[in-house]
C-alpha cells in the first residue's frame, strides 16, 4: 500500500499541476522488497529507435493496461504501441510507435500494480466511477555522456493527449539539470514557467492534466569523466470512452 500526506487532486482542480516531494509518500513495509526489485528494471531498458533527432541517449520499455475504475481490475494488454500526433509531438510524432515491452516480472511486479492503482485513486473522482481507462507505463532513461547531454523533453514545450499523466523519478546519477517547467493551462503556452522544479530524490513526483504545458531541461554529466543518468516513470490515464 502506498500513501500521502498531501491532496493532489485538490491542486489538481485548483492548479492543473501538483508537485508532490518523495517525503510525502509513505510505504507499507510488504511493498520494499517488490520497490527494489521494480528500480532494477532500469537497468535492462533497450534503446529508443524512434528518435527523430537522431540522439542515442534515451532507453525505454512500454507497456499499456486496461484498468476498470468500477472493479478496479487492471489488465495487462500485450504487443501495444504509442502513438502521438505530429501536433502534440513535432519531432517524433506521426507514426505507431512499438517500443521493447516491459518485462514480465515488471508487468506482474506488486509495486507497480500498487503505483497504478494509487494514482489512479489520486488523481479521479466518483463522476469516474463507470468508466473503463487505458494507463500506459512509460519506463524511461535518459543518458549524458562526456560532452553529449541527453534531452528529456526533445520535442520541446509541450502537453500531452491523456486525460492525466504521473511521473516519478527513480534515479538521478552524476547529472546536472533535468529542471521541470510547467507553463499554464491557456491555449499557448505562458512566456515564462508558472512553476520550476528540480526532482531530486527517488519518488520525487508530480502530475498534471492534458491542458498543463511543460518541458525538462537536458541533463549534462557532472563530470568529466563519467557518464550520468536520469530515470522517470511516466503514467498516463486516458479514459477508453474519449480515445480515438
Amino acid at each position: 500500500m502506498i500513501a500521502i500526506h498531501t491532496d493532489i487532486r485538490n491542486s489538481i482542480e485548483r492548479n492543473r499541476y501538483a508537485l508532490v516531494p518523495a517525503r510525502e509518500f509513505s510505504f507499507v513495509a510488504g511493498l520494499h522488497g517488490s520497490g527494489e526489485l521494480f528500480r532494477r528494471d532500469w537497468e535492462r531498458l533497450e534503446l529508443d529507435p524512434y528518435m527523430a533527432d537522431g540522439g542515442k541517449y534515451r532507453l525505454r520499455r512500454y507497456g499499456l493496461f486496461q484498468l476498470s475504475a468500477a472493479t478496479g481490475h487492471l489488465a495487462y494488454i500485450p504487443g501495444a504501441s504509442f502513438y502521438q500526433s505530429i501536433e502534440i509531438n513535432p519531432l517524433n510524432g506521426g507514426e505507431q510507435r512499438h517500443f521493447a515491452p516491459l518485462a514480465a516480472n515488471t508487468v506482474k511486479n506488486p509495486f507497480l500494480r500498487d503505483l497504478i492503482q494509487f494514482d489512479f485513486a489520486q488523481l479521479t473522482s466518483k463522476k469516474h466511477i463507470n468508466n473503463d481507462w487505458l494507463v500506459g507505463v512509460h519506463q524511461i532513461r535518459i543518458l549524458a555522456t562526456t560532452g553529449v547531454p541527453g534531452n528529456p523533453t526533445p520535442e520541446g514545450i509541450h502537453r500531452d493527449d491523456e486525460t492525466y499523466t504521473a511521473q516519478h523519478l527513480i534515479s538521478r546519477h552524476n547529472v546536472n539539470g533535468g529542471i521541470n517547467y510547467f507553463y499554464g493551462s491557456g491555449p499557448e503556452p505562458t512566456g515564462h514557467p508558472q512553476a520550476v522544479w528540480k526532482q531530486e530524490s527517488y519518488f520525487d513526483s508530480y502530475y498534471f492534466d492534458s491542458s498543463m504545458w511543460h518541458s525538462v531541461s537536458p541533463i549534462a554529466s557532472g563530470d568529466r569523466d563519467g557518464d550520468g543518468h536520469r530515470d522517470v516513470i511516466l503514467i498516463d490515464f486516458a479514459e477508453l470512452s474519449k480515445v480515438n
